[in-house]
């Protein structure tokens, strides 16, 4: 029997970049664009984040990789294991999978201890729950702290529009009567500081969480061409934009930050900016429009916003661990503050 071995790596540049993606895009089920080489680099050059990457071989070839970074725990000296911000860190295997799963999770388990008080492994999508098992029986628990809505893009527009509200369609057409247009723009290094200043001005006023513009100009230098950026004009001025990330492994095109002017919503750009993207993703082939991020709760904006469009609302599942007995008494003293705060959605109404 061909021996199965780990590594770990505390950044993604100690891996062989064409090797990682290999497992992530093609020969694992459960990867994403999130979990890729470039998303991984831009995120440590613009974080300084201290990685955990571990690697699976098998006879020397390259079989599993999970990417996962330390993340202090927000006012406390301890801190976890998980993915990057915004980001997801499945479990990617190619072969041999009962072996090469058993190793990784071993490996992470020799990474948790002392102040790492635990690991959080979230999956890119439903497939991982291939791994459900597995992980009840290593200690991990399932959480949901959060949803995504889904809708589905290989069909006509009219087909999705149909489950658009009562509301969403006033709107739409209240928005072209006023001359309200949005289409895609190219997305060059002006564009992305652009959009990066009003990004900034918008979480700010929602005393929110988005992506800084370090990371925003490292996802352009690293992987500009995964990324999509929508813009709306009122009379010719801006107001608002939508950057897209192009998961082309889950077929989706993930609506991930907002960028929106609050002087324009009654012309509803935000409405007009999600019809566009959709319709964008309808005709380059995507078989699903992913709009992000949202808190599990029908009274929040956000996710009153997104119901509309029809889509449909998929839990994020994610699978926690809590290493020591201390851990396990901040964890359930303070788990929706602390823990939900350093891996929960960022709060960014579109309206």
């Amino acid at each position: 029997m061909t021996d199965v071995t780990t590594s770990v790596h505390r950044s993604i540049t100690e891996v062989k970049q064409g090797e990682w993606n290999a497992i992530v895009a093609q020969q694992s089920a459960t990867g994403s664009v999130f979990e890729r080489y470039e998303w991984l680099r831009a995120y440590e050059d613009a974080t300084g984040a201290d990685g955990r990457h571990v690697q699976v071989r098998k006879g020397g070839t390259l079989v599993g990789v999970h990417p996962a970074f330390l993340r202090p725990l927000p006012g406390t000296p301890f801190r976890f294991l998980g993915p990057a911000k915004p980001g997801t860190n499945g479990a990617m295997v190619a072969t041999d999978e009962a072996a090469v799963f058993e190793a990784m999770v071993g490996e992470l388990a020799s990474l948790t201890g002392g102040r790492t008080i635990g690991h959080v492994l979230r999956p890119a999508g439903d497939r991982s729950v291939r791994y459900a098992a597995r992980l009840r029986e290593r200690g991990y628990y399932p959480s949901v702290r959060d949803c995504r809505f889904v809708v589905a893009t290989d069909r006509p527009w009219d087909a999705v529009a149909g489950d658009l509200s009562q509301k969403k369609r006033r709107n739409l057409r209240k928005a072209d009567e006023r001359g309200v247009t949005a289409t895609d723009v190219p997305v060059t290094a002006d564009a992305i500081e652009t959009f990066a200043a009003n990004h900034a001005e918008h979480v700010a006023r929602l005393d929110g969480d988005g992506a800084s513009a370090p990371l925003l100009r490292a996802l352009f230098r690293h992987l500009g061409d995964r990324l999509k950026l929508f813009r709306a004009t009122v009379d010719g001025e801006p107001a608002g934009e939508l950057l897209a990330v192009l998961d082309d492994e889950r077929d989706r095109l993930v609506l991930l930050l907002p960028a929106y002017d609050t002087d324009n919503f009654s012309q509803f750009p935000s409405e007009v900016l999600y019809r566009s993207a959709i319709r964008w993703g309808i005709d380059a082939g995507y078989a699903t429009c992913d709009f992000g991020e949202t808190t599990p709760d029908f009274a929040d904006g956000t996710f009153a916003f997104k119901t509309e469009f029809g889509g449909r609302a998929r839990p994020t599942l994610r699978w926690e661990r809590i290493g020591s007995r201390l851990g396990r008494v901040l964890y359930l003293l303070g788990s929706e503050r602390v823990v939900g705060r350093l891996f929960g959605p960022r709060r960014s109404r579109p309206s």
